[in-house]
């Protein structure tokens, strides 16, 4: 999915690979060190040490009760059956069926999609209609969670609006998506939440003040802006744009030109003022999610040209013609740019390369060998010493 600012990085997504450890652990703990009498009497003063905890400190949740009972009553039993069965060979297995209940309790007790929101989403986000999978989008809704989730908004939503990261369903092309670590200069220019929300001031800043032909929506190569029914703006200045879509969801406004083309060449920019920069031709362009390539033909003389790129910015772009590597920079940390010498020409290639990639590949490559070697080694010794005849 790289080069892309959806990263999962919430705490939470580590509890399954936290319980595992600890349940390692507590199974070398009953095998090598401590009496299972111990064990058990251990864990029923721990439990309800920590329901006593619970309730003096006042830090119950909703799912603490009956689950504290319950944990409760399975330590109860487990040390009980220490002593009735303690001439069984049952005994050493009690363990096992006791964590299983107490995991199963979890499940029967706790909601799977505790405190997360849900949304009444169809198959038919899979299609792109009624939007193109052309032009490249600003969506501007309010806050997802409060506003789209089921318990307030039963009927289905998403196929205008497209919230969240939903636009990647159907390969639809958006500037703002779900994302626990957002795009850095899309995330700070526009206010961007979480979920993709603009704020609303930036979000009517920029449909009121940015969204004509020389605006900033223009230089990232935005052609289309989906406007939520609980929005209600409309982009201006109104020629540049025109209502192709209205319904119960919102808003969709398409520029009255063509679809931009995803690698521009222009001719100045307002971070750069006092430069002026020749129109390269551009041709033949191959525009992927890690790459892209593009044939280019810069006119001789004393200016260069200057590529626009319409995706969001990162660190990491490599860029060359040839065996020429060129320096790609960004405009605000919004969007990729490329100055390209004058008189150059060739196949223009921009990959998507960052140090931590290429490195971290190369180690998960060589801990892969190594694995991979270990099995051989282990199969040919096991092989080895099997077929040996007893001394």
């Amino acid at each position: 999915m790289t080069p892309t600012a959806g990263l999962f990085r919430w705490s939470f997504r580590w509890l399954p690979f936290f319980h595992l450890v600890l349940a390692i652990c507590a199974a070398g703990v009953l095998q090598t060190a401590l009496p299972s009498t111990i064990a058990a009497l251990t864990t029923l003063t721990l439990v309800v040490v920590t329901g006593t905890a619970v309730l003096m400190f006042h830090t119950a949740c909703t799912y603490v009760f009956p689950l504290t009972w319950i944990f409760i009553g399975l330590a109860a039993v487990w040390f009980c059956f220490e002593f009735a069965l303690r001439n069984s060979e049952f005994r050493r297995w009690l363990p096992v069926p006791i964590t299983f209940c107490a995991l199963l309790a979890t499940y029967l007790c706790i909601p799977t999609n505790c405190g997360v929101p849900r949304y009444n989403f169809s198959q038919e986000l899979l299609k792109p209609a009624p939007l193109d999978l052309q032009r490249l989008y600003l969506s501007v809704y309010p806050w997802a969670e409060l506003t789209y989730a089921v318990v307030n908004k039963p009927q289905p939503v998403g196929q205008t609006l497209r919230p969240g990261s939903t636009s990647m369903w159907a390969g639809l092309r958006f500037i703002n998506g779900y994302s626990p670590i957002r795009a850095p200069g899309v995330a700070r220019e526009f206010a961007t939440s979480i979920h993709g929300e603009i704020n609303p001031d930036a979000g009517s800043h920029l449909l009121n003040h940015q969204a004509g032909r020389d605006g900033e929506l223009a230089l990232m190569g935005v052609d289309g802006i989906v406007v939520a029914r609980e929005v209600n703006i409309a982009p201006q200045p109104s020629s540049e744009w025109e209502l192709v879509v209205s319904n119960e969801e919102g808003n969709v406004f398409h520029r009255r030109s063509a679809p931009f083309l995803r690698v521009r060449s222009i001719s100045s920019i307002d971070s750069r003022p006092n430069e002026q920069f020749v129109l390269a031709t551009i041709s033949r362009v191959n525009d992927s999610r890690n790459f892209v390539n593009a044939d280019i033909n810069v006119p001789p003389g004393d200016r260069s040209a200057l590529l626009t790129f319409s995706r969001p910015y990162f660190r990491g772009y490599k860029a060359r013609i040839g065996d020429q590597k060129l320096t790609m920079t960004s405009y605000r940390g919004l969007f990729p740019i490329l100055e390209v010498p004058a008189g150059t020409h060739g196949l223009l290639t921009v990959a998507y390369r960052p140090a931590w990639l290429l490195w971290g590949g190369g180690v998960a490559a060589v801990c892969g060998l190594i694995v991979l070697l270990g099995v051989i080694a282990a199969c040919r010794y096991t092989s080895s010493t099997g077929t040996e005849s007893p001394p």
